[in-house]
């Protein structure tokens, strides 16, 4: 079958139109992790051992009324203080961790008053994204999926199984936007949160209880679409049957050393799980189980929201940025240096959509060295690794 006849036109989203805009700024949370692919993504790919995950968050200013939310929170230094079920969950099933600093303290040094930030906008909550909620200011407000307050207030201890501390919520007001099938793009639910076309709460569940995503408006016309963990690896949505992989690799792609220039697709085709449809379909799928378990409570449902997640990605006008995707180190601004509202312009949606590829193996050999070594925690003193990636004390 050739490529022609595979590709087809990505359906046409209809998002509401505005002119009122967010300026939006992509914070690195300095937070690395390394694990098994098959706790994520399948099926295995030999070669492709280890995930690299560094961690996102974003800083979102309304420009027309100046307020400020965040997107996530990247995780707390000190993981080892988390809930106790928790902290056990991360010591048994993260191969490798580091955190260098909390949000928070990014912020600040940033130029912001964390004291002035308005509402937090949690995409769900796992240790990686939910940081140290109780350092928020008690007037920020804590927006979340549907779910989510019935399944962690009040916070443990007195309930038990909640993943967050009753601290964490003390005083401060636990926002679940009304969603329904009256108001959704792109297949998503969606919830306009400052009321002005800015920025859009979506509805993106399967990933965990309350998963939800961001589409925030950069200029009239386009977007930025804040996934969190809708997926973790772009290879998941890359390639498709809109945009099918390029022969070669497109020389505005940052590839590594390593490779060929220019660079044949084939390369890395060779390792698809469909050699029929190597340039047309993604190379994996969401995560099932495995030895390892899935982070995935619904797997069904997870890749429902990813396959509304393709249409997203074939916008012209909307930048796709996950919260674990490697192509922002090596192509984006960060805060607090500026914002990534120029996107379109400077072509960087170009520049990342095949850089996923720098993680695949070549000839079965890792693509990559891992973003860490093992599983490091902050003694009070200072980092100290613990673990090595295969499990063994330091």
């Amino acid at each position: 079958m050739s490529i022609q006849s595979q590709i087809k036109k990505a359906p046409e989203l209809k998002l509401p139109k505005s002119d009122n805009t967010c300026q939006v700024s992509i914070i690195d949370s300095t937070c690395d992790i390394v694990v098994y692919p098959s706790t994520l993504i399948e099926p295995h790919i030999p070669g492709h051992e280890w995930l690299n995950l560094p961690t996102y968050a974003f800083y979102i200013k309304n420009e027309k009324t100046g307020k400020q939310v965040l997107f996530d929170l990247g995780s707390r230094r000190d993981w080892q203080n988390l809930v106790p079920h928790v902290q056990e969950i991360v010591n048994l099933r993260i191969p490798g961790l580091k955190v260098e600093n909390e949000v928070i303290d990014i912020v600040k040094d940033g130029g912001v008053n964390p004291d002035d930030i308005s509402a937090l906008i949690l995409s769900h909550w796992h240790y990686d994204h939910s940081g140290n909620l109780a350092r928020l200011n008690p007037k920020t407000d804590l927006v979340v999926g549907p779910g989510f307050r019935e399944a962690f207030l009040p916070g443990y201890p007195t309930k038990k199984d909640s993943n967050f501390f009753e601290a964490d919520f003390k005083n401060r007001n636990v926002v679940e936007p009304p969603f329904s099938d009256d108001f959704k793009f792109g297949g998503y639910q969606a919830h306009d949160y400052f009321g002005d076309g800015s920025l859009y709460v979506l509805n993106v569940p399967g990933h965990t209880t309350g998963h939800i995503s961001a589409l925030v408006r950069t200029t009239p016309e386009t977007f930025v679409f804040l996934g969190g963990d809708v997926c973790h690896f772009t290879g998941v949505i890359r390639p498709s049957n809109f945009i099918p992989m390029p022969d070669p690799i497109p020389s505005s792609t940052v590839l590594d050393k390593r490779l060929p220039v220019p660079c044949p697709c084939s390369i890395f085709t060779d390792c698809h799980p469909d050699q029929e449809n190597s340039r047309t379909k993604a190379f994996y799928q969401c995560s099932t189980g495995g030895p390892y378990g899935s982070w995935y409570d619904d797997p069904p449902t997870a890749m429902q929201s990813i396959t509304h997640l393709f249409d997203f990605d074939a916008d012209p006008n909307v930048l796709v940025l996950i919260a674990h995707d490697m192509a922002p180190k090596d192509s984006l601004t960060f805060f607090p240096n500026g914002t990534v509202n120029d996107w379109k312009s400077k072509g960087y949606k170009e520049a990342m959509h095949w850089y996923f590829v720098n993680e695949l193996p070549v000839d079965g050999k890792a693509g990559r060295d891992t973003l860490c070594d093992g599983l490091y925690r902050d003694d009070g003193k200072g980092l100290k690794k613990v673990k090595t990636l295969n499990g063994d004390p330091v």
